[in-house]
């Protein structure tokens, strides 16, 4: 399967737990996680970045690669590859989208497809596995 896009579930610690990321679709009707087409010449990991630093204004730490997520987008087939980022800073965003910091239930709530409630879920799951605890995260980053 030949990746045609990558994309983030980026988090920051508040509180001791992780918040998620979630924006606005491109048509501000659904809420998703960054993700968009691999460019040409690009790898999956500096387009999932390029992404979340368009669609959101962050920049962000990847700790992990994710399952593949495969469905179909307006007749076209995509395969996405997802990375868990860790918010590291924050910078202009290209794009006007909405954007906001939920909880792992809330986010899985608010999110409109299933890839991306796949995606989030993982996730959420690597950071609870981690032996030190997702509160062991620098937490110097916003």
């Amino acid at each position: 399967m030949k990746m045609t896009h990558a994309g983030t579930v980026t988090f920051r610690m508040a509180d001791r737990r992780p918040l998620f990321l979630v924006v606005s679709s491109s048509t501000g009707v659904h809420w998703v996680l960054p993700r968009g087409h691999i460019e040409a010449g690009e790898n999956a990991e500096a387009a999932a970045l390029r992404e979340l630093r368009e669609e959101a204004g962050l920049t962000g730490r990847i700790l992990a690669p994710l399952s593949l997520q495969c469905f179909e987008k307006s007749g076209e087939k995509v395969v996405a590859q997802y990375y868990l980022v860790h918010a590291v800073a924050e910078t202009q965003a290209m794009e006007s989208r909405t954007a906001q910091w939920l909880d792992g239930e809330a986010a899985l709530q608010v999110l409109s497809f299933e890839e991306g409630r796949r995606a989030l879920a993982e996730g959420a799951e690597w950071l609870a596995r981690q032996k030190s605890g997702p509160t062991d995260i620098d937490r110097s980053a916003i």
